[in-house]
């Protein structure tokens, strides 16, 4: 019962006020607390963008139709999406669609050889899709400290498939992600560096929907988990100002065709990420005919799978795209301006790429289309023919994106940079 009310209140009135108060505060938390079920963990970052509306997001018992909703405190300030200006590679008119509304973003494709691991910021909020082969860590903590990012906020897992995963142990230790998500278990030792570093793990299925600050991310794939790897991989869409941008993991078969089929009669995607490093299994011509990319990026280094190969290039060129590819250009950055206007910047060569590995057949074993050893830190290669770089001055050797590289950068062997005397980075990490 309510104390009575102080000489001078209003006779009585204020108790029934405070009451009617306490009552929606009781409905708002109660709220929150249905928002929030089936989340591994709570929001950490609850001052910036990062703590989005992922902590509502629907777990794994969930229909796979559930939508994550934004908490009513951190829901941005809805915009009109304004028109973009035109800018190549990949410009086109947005899709009003899935639209990020008004924000900007940085997406970087990060060259870690054989594997895939991509990069995505905006503002204050730091994203990573896939760690790359074993060995990946320093390559992808540089191109994470270019950006200035010190700690992730969110980490996807396409698969768990070691070109995808092997270098993020390390990251989730060093970086400490907020929360990740996956499709069905990870691999014993990425679940012990989540739990090390405190990251909620949440599972992700088609019909998800999140916002991290100006970012809008829908999961496409998978509905739910069939035991092919690559068939089950996280696809996701994210959209920025208009701007979209198709990440596809390794995904194969019916799930590449039903992700296709979400785009069928719709504007086309500004940019892909060609599933499977170029594979002639996946990017379909009928996958192409409903997305019909302006642009693509295949992830690759030197392997033993016949990536990227001449067919998957063939049919991406015959459907309209740019095609380019890590191995030849280096890490590729996509930026995207409020206003929508996108620039593009190679750290090799911004050439297109139209040839692929002569006599290559790609690979449909449940290997993933690489290995854990497949371009470990370098540009791609393994063992002593792995290339690393070395400075006109310096006496140690480092992986492409070292921050010690910014003055000279001189490509040679694994094996003759040690033969010569050069130590290894203790920045970067490159391979031994």
């Amino acid at each position: 019962m309510l104390a009575s009310p102080a000489a001078g209140d209003g006779g009585g009135r204020r108790p029934r006020r405070v009451s009617l108060v306490l009552l929606a505060v009781g409905a708002l938390v109660a709220t929150g607390a249905l928002l929030g079920c089936g989340s591994a963990g709570s929001t950490a970052d609850r001052g910036s963008a990062a703590g989005a509306s992922a902590a509502a997001y629907a777990s794994a018992g969930a229909s796979a139709n559930a939508t994550a909703r934004p908490s009513p405190q951190q829901t941005p300030t809805a915009r009109p999406t304004p028109k973009p200006s035109a800018s190549k590679p990949g410009a086109g008119p947005a899709s009003p669609a899935g639209s990020a509304g008004g924000g900007a973003a940085r997406i970087v494709f990060v060259d870690v050889g054989q594997g895939d691991a991509t990069i995505i910021t905006s503002g204050s909020w730091a994203g990573l899709i896939d760690g790359g082969p074993a060995g990946s860590e320093g390559r992808i903590e540089a191109a994470l400290g270019r950006l200035g990012v010190r700690r992730l906020s969110t980490v996807f897992v396409s698969h768990m498939h070691a070109d995808h995963i092997g270098g993020l142990p390390g990251v989730v230790a060093d970086l400490r992600p907020r929360q990740a998500f996956v499709a069905g278990g990870p691999s014993s030792s990425l679940a012990s560096a989540f739990r090390a570093a405190g990251t909620s793990v949440i599972q992700a299925r088609r019909g998800g929907r999140l916002r991290f600050g100006a970012l809008g991310v829908s999961v496409l794939s998978p509905a739910s988990i069939s035991g092919d790897a690559n068939n089950d991989s996280l696809v996701l869409l994210v959209a920025a100002a208009g701007r979209r941008f198709l990440l596809t993991g390794d995904c194969t078969g019916p799930s590449e065709a039903a992700v296709g089929s979400t785009f069928a009669r719709g504007p086309p995607i500004d940019v892909l990420k060609v599933a499977h490093h170029g594979s002639r299994y996946s990017t379909t011509t009928g996958f192409l005919e409903d997305a019909h990319p302006r642009t693509a990026v295949i992830s690759v280094g030197d392997n033993s799978y016949g990536h990227p190969t001449q067919e998957a290039i063939d049919r991406l060129r015959s459907s309209g795209a740019r095609v380019y590819s890590t191995q030849r250009s280096g890490s590729i950055t996509v930026t995207v301006s409020p206003g929508g206007a996108v620039a593009w910047s190679f750290a090799r060569s911004s050439a297109q790429l139209t040839r692929g590995v002569a006599g290559g057949g790609g690979s449909g074993s449940s290997a993933g289309g690489g290995s854990a050893a497949a371009g470990a830190g370098s540009v791609g290669g393994s063992g002593g023919n792995t290339r690393v770089f070395v400075t006109r001055t310096g006496d140690c050797y480092h992986v492409n994106g070292c921050r010690y590289l910014a003055r000279s950068r001189i490509a040679m062997k694994l094996k003759d940079a040690k033969a010569k005397g050069y130590r290894p980075c203790r920045v970067c990490d490159p391979p031994r």
